[in-house]
């Protein structure tokens, strides 16, 4: 009898422990909520319509805080944007995907198809500033593999 008992309670610890870390992990991604992910894709599309349309200085608008200081000019921005990241520079098209919400930053993927055909996977991140606005804090591009399930 002791042993079923502590098995019981051994039991009762793991599924304990399990629904705490699935809170844990919940808490830090989450479904972005659909205001913020409105919000998030609009800040994403005038960025690459600003760059579509030649207008750098709206285009670095869209930077976060931390970018800008990295990069504290137009000119050397634009320069780390076309040798890095010409696909959403300029795209021939782009569609956006999943968008998760981690820590109060949102994790935005983009599916871009460059000037030679070729799919990218973008995920942005974006931050909202102390003004109400999202900012863009950092780009990762990757070539396209397919949708993950």
């Amino acid at each position: 009898m002791p042993s079923s008992r502590v098995s019981f309670h051994c039991l009762r610890l793991v599924t304990l422990v399990v629904f705490l870390l699935s809170l844990a992990v919940g808490a830090f991604a989450a479904d972005t909520a659909p205001a913020d992910r409105l919000e998030t894709q609009h800040v994403i599309d005038q960025q690459i319509g600003a760059f579509r349309a030649g207008d750098n200085e709206k285009a670095y608008s869209f930077a976060a805080p931390g970018i800008k200081q990295v990069f504290p000019t137009v000119e050397r921005f634009i320069d780390m944007v076309t040798s890095g990241y010409m696909p959403v520079y300029d795209p021939e098209s782009y569609v956006f995907g999943r968008s998760i919400d981690q820590g109060g930053q949102i994790h935005q993927e983009v599916i871009v198809t460059d000037r030679n055909g070729k799919t990218w996977q973008a995920v942005y991140t974006l931050q909202k500033q102390a003004d109400d606005t999202w900012k863009i804090t950092s780009v990762k591009l990757n070539p396209y593999k397919g949708a993950s399930a």
